[in-house]
């Protein structure tokens, strides 16, 4: 192995924790809705819910999920990065490369989770809007 090796998960290393500050950032948002929403349900103390807030609760649970699944896999895949880092230190070069393959695997299934949700939060915006097309506003 060249000595070229030990310099790969350099190549991973800032991404991940850019990308976990982002999934943060997205939890935040989640937690900011799904607050406002028990909020206006509570403080109206509705007993029935709306389809529309069935509806919200439905893609804002699956989201969460995913945003807890994204740090997860973002999360593992940085602490395989640091143990490629410290195998490669320890001149372990063949077990680097085969840990290094799996925080980029792990790495690789946090973004496609972060695709998908991405999705689930169009659909959401989509419906929201529709809800204003379809909203009549009364002449003053």
């Amino acid at each position: 192995m060249s000595d070229l090796n030990f310099w790969y998960p350099a190549l991973l290393f800032p991404a991940i924790p850019l990308m976990m500050i982002s999934f943060g950032n997205r939890y935040s948002t989640l937690a900011a809705l799904i607050r406002g929403i028990h909020d206006s349900i509570i403080l109206n103390n509705s007993t029935l819910l709306s389809k529309s807030y069935l509806d919200q609760l439905r893609i804002l649970t699956t989201r969460l999920q995913m945003v807890r699944f994204m740090q997860t896999l973002s999360a593992i895949s940085f602490l395989l990065n640091l143990l490629t880092i410290y195998s490669s230190y320890l001149g372990f070069q063949d077990w680097a490369l085969f840990i290094f393959g799996f925080a980029v695997l792990s790495f690789f299934l946090a973004i496609i989770v972060f695709i998908i949700e991405i999705q689930f939060s169009f659909k959401a915006l989509s419906s929201h809007l529709a809800d204003l097309h379809d909203f009549k506003n009364p002449k003053i």
